[in-house]
């Protein structure tokens, strides 16, 4: 008998449960998000157009120039970059491009990154993170032909002192 009260008690609970589901199936509010936009939109609620189109060309700027160098002139491509970052990720990419710096001089490498496209994920006047398309062609001595590795970088960029430089970058 136990047995059949428990099994009864879970087919009322089951049925109380689809009942509720249901009626908040029928409550939903079919408008929802119809007011969002992307943020790239000219409408969009960002900081301001300014801002949306300065950030936009400091993360393009900034993928351009960490994800390129010249075993030939490697310093000079390493503090132009540098020059667009700031806190932890100066520390970050020093301790990349150390480990670059031998096998490029080595190999007689060539990094060349051109942006291919970017799309504004979040903007404020402070902070902001774009989506950030590159396309990076490798050519060394070691290699018979020029590799291409199409990239999609998500760069995280902060106003510091007037200028928008890069804190974080994610390889997607």
């Amino acid at each position: 008998m136990t047995q059949k009260r428990v099994a009864a008690v879970l087919a009322v609970a089951v049925l109380v449960a689809a009942v509720a589901l249901g009626w908040l199936w029928t409550q939903r509010d079919d408008t929802s998000g119809a007011d969002v936009t992307s943020a790239a939109a000219e409408d969009a609620t960002v900081a301001s157009a300014d801002v949306r189109d300065t950030v936009l060309r400091s993360a393009e700027d900034a993928a351009a120039r960490v994800y390129s160098w010249s075993w030939d002139s490697l310093a000079d491509d390493k503090a132009a970059a540098r020059a667009l970052l700031t806190g932890g990720m100066l520390d970050q990419y020093d301790r990349t491009m150390a480990g670059v710096a031998t096998s490029s001089r080595r190999d007689h490498r060539v990094v060349s990154a051109e942006v291919v496209g970017r799309a504004l994920v979040h903007a404020t006047t402070s902070y902001a993170r774009v989506l950030v398309f590159v396309n990076q062609s490798t050519e060394s001595k070691d290699l018979e032909k020029p590799t291409l590795d199409l990239d999609r970088v998500l760069v995280t960029l902060r106003l510091v002192d007037g200028d928008w430089l890069v804190s974080e970058l994610d390889a997607l």
